[in-house]
């Protein structure tokens, strides 16, 4: 459990001097990382595919979320629509001329250009806004503190379990507290943003505040706590799941405790599109 808390503890520290630092550098530096993970992460995820007996085209598709990542950054939405669909039909051309590949094999490789490849290159998309700062922390703090929250009311208060076939240490209770972190994630977003306004003076930053009234703020930062949480966790079950079919406990080890990148991705995956309709729904209002 300490080796555990340490590893987080770490890790949110490294990760949030990264977002800040690389940024203030210029949001480039930043889609470079988050490219980095992407290519880690299709990886960990063709390596597990592989595990559970798919063939998949592990080169292409690492060579794909390479070029989607950098497609993405300079062209946006339809650079990204295109670039998907050009890997998509690429794989099928192998797959028809290269007999070695079953059905299954490009069903699989095609998979990795959606989990985890798409919604990574949104994450890209999102660093590129105006808001990207304020996006970018409301997206990684959601998952961590649904996580953490989850974790610890699990572990002290969890008794009935949540999804036993799928994570066996899920418990009701874990994610009923996960659900309160997501509330308390958002609202922290709130107080660095809205009420502080703490990151007004670096650079590639835009001054924002949601509403003008901090109550009505601070009730719309809870709705998308109790939205988002739920989608958190489900992310963390999607994984798990894709894990235990594989016949896997982690989808690597780079990380003491946690497994591999995609063992800490898989909530923040599945938030990021939430994330991203939530910032594009209150610029348009």
């Amino acid at each position: 459990m300490l080796k555990r808390i340490l590893t987080a503890t770490v890790m949110i520290v490294v990760v949030f001097g990264f977002i800040l630092g690389l940024r203030q550098i210029h949001p480039a530096i930043l889609a470079g990382f988050v490219t980095v993970l992407m290519v880690a992460a299709t990886y960990e995820m063709c390596d597990a595919l592989k595990k559970a007996e798919y063939k998949t085209m592990m080169i292409l598709d690492m060579i794909a979320a390479l070029v989607i990542a950098v497609v993405t950054y300079f062209t946006s939405y339809l650079g990204l629509a295109l670039s998907i669909t050009a890997f998509v039909l690429i794989a099928l051309a192998i797959f028809t001329f290269d007999h070695k590949y079953e059905l299954k094999d490009i069903f699989a490789t095609i998979f990795i250009l959606f989990y985890p490849v798409l919604p990574l290159a949104l994450l890209i998309i999102m660093n590129n806004l105006d808001l990207g700062l304020y996006a970018i922390i409301l997206t990684v703090f959601i998952p961590v503190f649904t996580d953490t929250l989850a974790y610890f009311t699990g572990r002290f208060l969890g008794n009935k379990k949540l999804c036993p076939e799928i994570s066996p240490k899920k418990t009701i209770a874990g994610a009923i507290g996960g659900v309160i972190g997501a509330i308390i994630g958002a609202l922290l977003v709130f107080v660095l943003f809205d009420v502080t306004n703490l990151f007004a003076s670096f650079n590639y930053v835009s001054e924002f505040s949601l509403t003008d009234e901090y109550w009505k703020s601070a009730l719309i930062y809870i709705a998308l706590g109790i939205v988002a949480g739920p989608i958190s966790e489900i992310g963390d079950l999607i994984a798990s799941w894709i894990k235990r079919k594989a016949g896997i406990k982690d989808y690597g080890n780079i990380f003491p405790g946690h497994g591999g990148f995609m063992d800490r991705l898989d909530s923040v995956i599945v938030t990021i599109p939430v994330v991203l309709c939530f910032i594009e729904i209150i610029t348009r209002i």
